[in-house]
């Protein structure tokens, strides 16, 4: 086996620069930048035109958001279950089930995963790191994070997938003294803190060179050997972290591109054909701004042999004049119309750039409901083009979820949760048992991870169907029907089916013993 590269800040500084190099090559700086500033509604910047308005009729925000609605316009359930079934491994599962549950709900997975879909489109790429912070919680708890794709450098930028790449590279623009301050926490000494220098490297779409001055380069960089991923932190010179062996198997980076390009890691943008339209519209606005402001009125000419100075409009105002001030001295002559095949270029550029981006008048609601079926068929067909993204999307949510399992197996260890056990009357009963995350076998314990959509429309047809089983009497138990409601459409579940349990301990006979009234399990079990 090749052993590998000794790793150096040097070593790990030129990687970054030859991503960095890729990433010019493909304009990606100069496209984010010009595409978030179009995006909300900077589209004049850089125009020297002091005498011109500046109008700005926004094709791309309206398109944007619906484009990003319709992807996530349905809630993600996450289910996971155990290829070879065994009771063991459908237990693990359950776990499981709980702990990425609380993980999403802790970490706003589900606001986040918002972003990382307004960036896909945007700038082409949607991106969420995960990590464990230690400090938070009573045990430590996973953490989230939106990242901006062009502060994520592949060592490989010709593979899509992050796993398959010997290194990647974070990037973090961080205050000098913040800089500094981690290292100083990590031991580093004096001398080489003092080494740790601001840069001039702004060319990220948030920065301006001025205040760049005060920032400085760190890399969070990420690679594998023997199977686990190592990590170090480092600027251009010096180790702020050095490298680190963790337990982890997986990067712990989720990616979604908007629209995959063929031996580019870097999505395409939905944004990024269009921008030309965009100033197309904003200077035929502008200018027939100009011509309705300068034509509104007529011109009115006068003759200056008889006109003693400027004639002007003030009210009231004597105006001496040489002669019959009774015979014609000026005349108005009537402004021309502008050519209405301006506006209708405009109107239609705008139209066309939107159904090339996918939207068309029905889908914003900009049609009269005359005809509601063709509306909706319109909206749907809409839509149907975005299957791409949405699959990108749930790929997204498989390999996060792979990744908080890496975190849980790696970081947990021994913790309590809570479970329940099936009584012998056949109601269940919560108890707590301590269990070691860390004896998940990784390697040899499949899991099927599945994604799909968990919307209230889904809820409410379930609702629909058990409501119908027990008014037909295919269901006659109140509780067997509360145990299939979905989660969060019955208030206080929990309570009221505790409730009519202890209702039919009550009225069961006295020959039948006392149903359900069986001991709560004592002390923590180990699994």
């Amino acid at each position: 086996m090749k052993k590998p590269k000794k790793i150096t800040p040097k070593v790990i500084w030129n990687e970054y620069l030859k991503g960095e190099d890729y990433h010019q090559q493909i304009r990606l700086h100069e496209i984010v930048k010009k595409n978030e500033k179009f995006y909300e509604g900077e589209q004049w910047e850089g125009v020297n035109a002091p005498d011109l308005e500046k109008p700005v009729i926004n094709i791309f925000k309206r398109a944007v958001t619906y484009l990003g609605s319709q992807v996530i316009s349905s809630d993600v359930g996450i289910n996971l279950e155990p290829f070879g079934k065994s009771e063991e491994k459908t237990e693990i599962c359950d776990i499981l089930n709980r702990e990425i549950a609380r993980a999403v709900e802790i970490t706003k997975a589900k606001s986040k995963n918002m972003d990382v879909i307004k960036d896909a489109a945007i700038t082409g790429d949607g991106v969420l790191y995960a990590w464990f912070d230690p400090e938070k919680g009573k045990n430590g708890e996973i953490e989230l994070e939106n990242i901006d794709n062009e502060k994520v450098i592949f060592r490989n930028p010709f593979e899509h997938d992050v796993q398959k790449q010997r290194s990647v590279i974070i990037v973090k623009r961080m205050m000098l003294d913040d800089a500094k301050d981690l290292a100083r926490e990590n031991g580093l000494s004096e001398e080489e803190i003092e080494s740790i220098r601001p840069d001039n490297r702004a060319d990220y779409s948030g920065e301006r060179s001025d205040y760049g001055r005060s920032l400085t380069t760190v890399l969070l960089r990420f690679w594998k050997e023997d199977g686990v991923v190592w990590f170090s932190e480092s600027t251009n010179d010096v180790f702020i972290r050095k490298p680190v062996k963790t337990k982890a198997k997986l990067y712990h980076i989720a990616w979604m591109p908007w629209e995959k390009r063929r031996d580019s890691y870097h999505g395409a943008a939905v944004m990024t054909p269009y921008i030309q339209n965009q100033i197309y519209v904003n200077k035929m606005w502008a200018l027939a701004m100009v011509y309705s402001s300068k034509m509104a009125w007529p011109q009115r000419f006068y003759d200056a042999t008889k006109i003693r100075g400027n004639l002007t409009n003030k009210v009231g105002q004597a105006i001496g004049v040489a002669g019959d001030p009774k015979s014609a001295i000026y005349f108005d002559s009537p402004a021309g119309n502008m050519s209405a095949q301006v506006l209708e270029l405009v109107d239609r550029t705008i139209r066309y750039t939107r159904e090339s981006l996918g939207v068309n008048e029905a889908a914003l609601g900009d049609v009269k409901p005359e005809n509601t079926s063709a509306i909706i068929a319109a909206a749907e067909q809409t839509a149907a083009p975005l299957i791409f993204q949405k699959l990108a999307n749930h790929q997204l949510w498989e390999d996060l979820v792979h990744i908080f399992i890496d975190i849980i197996r790696e970081m947990y260890g021994l913790r309590e949760i809570s479970r329940e056990v099936e009584l012998p009357d056949g109601s269940k009963e919560k108890y707590v048992m301590d269990f070691d995350f860390s004896k998940i076998d990784y390697d040899s314990f499949d899991i099927k991870v599945n994604i799909g959509t968990a919307s209230y429309w889904s809820q409410l047809m379930q609702v629909q169907t058990l409501d119908a089983f027990f008014q037909n009497g295919i269901i006659d138990d109140a509780l067997i029907y509360l145990e299939h409601i979905p989660e969060g459409c019955v208030a206080e579940k929990d309570e009221i089916m505790e409730e009519l349990r202890r209702k039919r301990e009550r009225e069961a006979p006295l020959s039948t013993g006392q149903p359900g009234m069986s001991t709560k399990p004592e002390g923590g079990a180990q699994l």
